[in-house]
């Protein structure tokens, strides 16, 4: 199923260390897959899936894609549209057997997706797209900000300076870097939402479970990195990003509020941000979910993004 993924331009988050760190924490009986093959038995399809409870119809379950979620992009691998019709015929069928809704969220509006809901005889749903930055032609990355978010890492560069607070940047790959950061990370991540009065995912055990899962996953197969911002040797900010072959996605970003003064969030961005655009082989950065575009430090297109409903 890996190789087909690689095969067919799946995104890292549609591919196996994602959906098995999400398969690490669903209750035994949920997963379940669904694949198609050729008469010579080599796999041409196929789609890795849980049950649970639908939060849009209270009392009913329904069947989503163990890839993405939570407005990363999903997919399926097909290796034509003919293969995506039969697999979502197949989808469709299994659905109606064990009773639940298909509801296959936040897939890329390609012709493999349309080819799916075709043969599920699903609806397609628009949800908001995500945004990226391509890498410019010439010039320096930080040609591509605004005049407003420029003016704010100068304002941050010069609060640092005027205050005497020491900044001190770091990027690692290292699993047991990880480990060690993971608390800190943690709190961090609190302290985001807890200022902003938000539930936080990290309060739920299972939502904690399934964050260290994915983090422990993308760390062990090479394709996490960690940046961190520490002020006066206080972790201030960090950024989760993750090299999925062409483009550097940011995978989540949290600063501590009691920096807000320095901005640490833009500031360390900025520095993902040129640090990616530098990077041979890097041709764009991807936001990796659906935000609005004006909360970011910058983006030039977006990904259009759907769901697959069958009830």
């Amino acid at each position: 199923m890996e190789e087909l993924a690689l095969a067919t331009g799946q995104p890292l988050t549609a591919r196996l260390p994602w959906w098995r760190a999400r398969l690490a924490v669903q209750p035994a009986a949920a997963p379940w897959a669904v694949t198609v093959r050729d008469a010579a038995g080599h796999l041409r399809a196929a789609a890795v899936l849980v049950d649970g409870p639908s939060p849009a119809a209270p009392g009913a379950r329904r069947t989503a894609l163990a890839s993405g979620g939570g407005g990363y992009l999903a997919g399926v691998a097909a290796a034509g549209a003919a293969e995506a019709v039969e697999l979502g015929r197949a989808l469709a069928a299994g659905a109606v057997a064990r009773g639940t809704l298909l509801d296959l969220e936040d897939l890329p509006d390609d012709v493999t997706t349309r080819a799916l809901a075709a043969g599920a005889g699903a609806r397609v749903h628009p949800l908001a797209p995500v945004p990226v930055l391509h890498r410019p032609d010439a010039g320096e990355p930080v040609a591509l900000l605004s005049h407003g978010t420029r003016k704010t890492l100068r304002k941050s560069r010069n609060r640092l300076t005027t205050d005497g607070v020491v900044p001190r940047l770091r990027f690692t790959s290292d699993p047991a870097d990880l480990e060690v950061a993971l608390p800190d990370l943690e709190s961090t991540h609190r302290d985001r939402d807890d200022a902003h009065g938000l539930p936080c995912a990290l309060d739920d055990p299972t939502g904690r479970a399934a964050w260290l899962a994915r983090l422990r996953a993308l760390s062990a197969a090479g394709s996490l990195e960690v940046a961190t911002l520490h002020l006066d040797d206080e972790l201030a900010a960090y950024v989760l990003g993750v090299r999925d072959g062409d483009a550097y996605g940011v995978l989540e970003g949290c600063f501590r509020t009691r920096f807000a003064r320095y901005a640490p969030g833009r500031l360390l961005e900025f520095c993902v941000l040129d640090r990616a655009l530098r990077t041979d082989g890097v041709r764009f950065l991807d936001w990796m979910t659906g935000v609005a575009p004006e909360t970011l430090l910058a983006a030039d297109a977006a990904r259009a993004r759907v769901a697959v409903r069958r009830v």
